[in-house]
């Protein structure tokens, strides 16, 4: 994992790379801006993921998860004027960003990821675009940069190009087809007529004055990270489009242009947290931050909150399901003091009867990462008095710890 002061670095020319992830599962996630406190929408995401990463180990793979953290943004840019004058955009970034990592280790999850930051990677994002642009594989207008995309790239998603055709993104007179992906979305400046050597100084002076596009950000990040050849991107839900459809399109046409063999990764997707039928923001004001939410309840009801539901279904936060997560998580915690005070200790001798009930709980996840139908599983096992070591293997792997 990365530390927290690797995560706090910033420094244009100094992005992470991994080194020997050559034969591991390797996992992109998008994380939060940080702009705002991190809220309990987010910690669904990272409750899922740590599980996935659990599964993932006890299976025998080697996972690593990159979370990526965008710390340039408009939305940050937009409170560095308040009405206490001018802060730094470093002191916004780096305040919400010593919430997060706070609040993940409150969570217990923090071990099981990576961090890195859109700043650290915008020297190879400049320099990408401006070799695209000296490919004419994209092309400029009033000083946004516009990747040009091929019309037959198919949706991982299956959106027709008629849906999409619908659905556009970046409208702009300047480009030569709607289906192209601002990668740089710069301040007012327009082309001019540059000599071939004089090109790309122009290119890099001009792109100074702007930000790379976001879906575009994501890409580098990847490409510098994993070579553009991961397994797993997850996800909010709200991020299928246009940001995943548009990243798997930068992706598919940069591996036209470079050659490089297609991987496609297997998309995983959070359903959205709900209250009263509104989604969960801080723009709403009816955000819950995940540590003020730690201050009334446990780390384990929040993640029996969130786990006892499909993943990839929204979730409607009510009274009764807390309530539900709260007795759940006071029954199981009961059920391993009840084993401690009895035996002194965990019992670690695993039967051949209870090696089935390990394959039958690995079974249930193997179906869509069924952790609902997991914990259920978890219950029975708790009322059948199956073997505590079995059961605390159980809970380890969904992230429920109890020690």
């Amino acid at each position: 994992m990365a530390t927290f002061s690797e995560c706090k670095q910033s420094k244009k020319n100094s992005a992470p790379i991994l080194n020997n992830t050559q034969n591991k599962l390797k996992i992109f996630i998008c994380g939060p801006t940080l702009y705002e406190k991190s809220h309990l929408g987010h910690a669904r995401i990272f409750i899922f993921f740590n599980f996935l990463i659990n599964y993932y180990k006890y299976l025998g793979h080697s996972p690593i998860a990159v979370v990526q953290l965008t710390d340039v943004d408009p939305k940050i840019f937009a409170q560095i004027r308040t009405n206490d004058g001018i802060v730094s955009l470093e002191n916004i970034t780096e305040r919400h960003l010593t919430q997060l990592i706070e609040d993940l280790k409150k969570l217990k999850v923090i071990n099981n990821f990576t961090f890195t930051r859109v700043s650290s990677f915008q020297v190879q994002m400049m320099n990408q675009i401006i070799n695209l642009l000296e490919l004419k594989k994209a092309y400029s207008y009033g000083g946004n940069v516009y990747l040009k995309i091929d019309s037959d790239v198919k949706s991982p998603f299956g959106f027709t190009s008629k849906q999409l055709d619908n659905m556009p993104i970046d409208i702009s007179p300047g480009k030569l087809d709607q289906k192209d992906i601002m990668i740089w979305n710069a301040e007012n400046f327009y082309d001019l007529s540059i000599r071939g050597d004089e090109r790309s100084d122009f290119y890099f002076r001009n792109l100074v004055s702007g930000i790379p596009g976001w879906h575009f950000q994501d890409f580098q990040i990847i490409k510098s990270v994993f070579n553009n050849r991961y397994d797993i991107h997850g996800g909010a839900d709200e991020l299928v489009y246009p940001h995943h459809e548009f990243i798997f399109r930068i992706s598919h046409q940069m591996r036209r242009i470079t050659q490089q063999r297609e991987k496609k990764p297997k998309w995983i997707h959070i359903g959205i947290l709900k209250i009263k039928s509104k989604k969960m923001s801080n723009s709403r004001g009816n955000a819950i931050t995940i540590s003020d939410f730690l201050n009334k309840y446990s780390t384990n009801t929040l993640k029996i909150l969130f786990l006892g539901e499909i993943y990839n279904k929204d979730f409607s936060l009510t009274k009764r399901k807390l309530r539900e997560a709260i007795l759940i998580d006071y029954e199981i915690s009961s059920y391993f003091i009840s084993e401690f005070v009895k035996n002194g200790q965990l019992i670690e001798t695993v039967y051949e009867s209870n090696t089935q009930k390990l394959f039958e709980f690995l079974r249930i996840l193997n179906n869509n990462y069924d952790t609902k139908s997991a914990i259920s599983f978890i219950r029975k096992c708790i009322r059948d008095l199956e073997n505590a070591s079995n059961v605390k293997k159980m809970t380890d792997l969904l992230g429920l710890l109890y020690h």
